[in-house]
This record gives C-alpha cells, structure tokens and sequence, in this order.
C-alpha cells in the first residue's frame, strides 16, 4: 500500500512541512508498525530556478520515500461543483489509490468537480477540502473525508472554524471556497453559492 504528499514549494521554500510530515508519521505508525520521520526537506534541490514562485512536491511512499517529482504548479479553475452520495468513501488517509473517487468522477458530467456527501453532511471535493463562507465567517465541514494539511494549518491559525454542515444547509452561506496544500483562497477556487454553481 503507498501514500501520497504533496508539498507546496513557494519561493524555495516548503510550506506547512511540519503537518506533512507529522501525517506521513501517522501514516506509516498506522499501518506498518513503525515510528518513522520521512525527510521530505531533503528532496528539494539547491535550484535557483526552484527559488521564485510556486512548485508541486509530490512524494509517494510507503515505510521509505519510493519516489517523487517537482513541477511547476498551475492551478485548475473550478466554478461549478456535482453534489454526489459518497456513501462507502473512506480517505482517512492519502491513499495513492483513489479509485473510490475517481468512479465517482465519471458523474460530474458538465460540471468541473464534485461536491461529496455522507448520511447527507458535506465532506470534501475529490480532491480538495471546501471552506464555506458566511459574513466575514469561514466554516469547513467537521464531516470531512481527509483532514487536509491546509485545513488543519488554518484550523490552527483561528482562519476558520469547523461545524457540521448538511446538504440542505449549503443555500445559507454566500460562497464555497476549495482548499488544499496548494490552494488557499484564490479567484481559481471559489464556488459561488447562486444560480447553477451546484448542479
């Protein structure tokens, strides 16, 4: 069984490298038995071209490193989300198989992504967390499928708050943001709750 990280770089530096590793220690306490810190510091080169905007660390492991790449990081726009059951999906942790959501991709039709509910509570896109604004308020689901590096980083900042949020909930707030290691609140990603932005 292997596990993914994926670690922003920006300007040479890895963001929130002590909740990426104390995930991946988790991760492999988890499911092979063993106290183990992964180097992920040590696989970005001394680059001068890695010094100046934004790169994708992707590390796929198991016990050890088993391999990584670095690329220049754009962002997917995302405008309109599927609402889909996604009863029977366990993300606990950063499976490098997802083959549970891709199936479930193959519904979002026209839409650009999907929004996953359980037993009718919000949870996660299929491949980011969702923060949902209300007045100057952030909230991201308390039902989420993977607990993000990004959503426990601005957790611990106080830059939202967590609650139980129901399907039938999501007309009361003004916008859905998408969030994960390399997206925090940008134009690129953020779902506006009106007219057919949920479909």
């Amino acid at each position: 069984m292997r596990f993914i990280e994926t670690i922003r770089v920006e300007n040479g530096q890895l963001c929130n490298l002590d909740l990426h590793k104390k995930r991946a220690k988790e991760t492999i306490l988890f499911h092979f038995g063993v106290k183990k810190s992964l180097p992920f510091d040590m696989l970005v080169p001394v680059d001068i071209s890695l010094t100046k905007g934004t790169y994708k660390l992707r590390v796929v492991y198991s016990k050890d490193i088993e391999e990584f790449s670095i690329d220049q990081y754009v962002p997917r726009t995302i405008k309109r989300l599927r609402i889909v059951d996604g009863e029977g999906i366990d993300y606990r942790f950063k499976y490098e198989n997802r083959s549970a959501i891709e199936a479930l991709l193959s519904l979002k039709t026209d839409c650009d992504d999907l929004l996953i509910i359980k037993d009718g509570y919000v949870t996660d896109t299929s491949y980011t967390n969702v923060v949902f604004a209300q007045g100057e308020d952030l909230f991201t689901p308390s039902t989420f499928l993977l607990n993000g590096v990004k959503r426990q980083s601005l957790l611990r900042e106080g830059r939202i708050k967590e609650r139980d949020i129901r399907v039938d909930d999501i007309k009361k707030y003004d916008g859905c943001f998408l969030i994960n290691a390399m997206l925090d609140y940008t134009p690129n990603c953020v779902v506006l709750i009106k007219g057919d932005s949920f479909c």
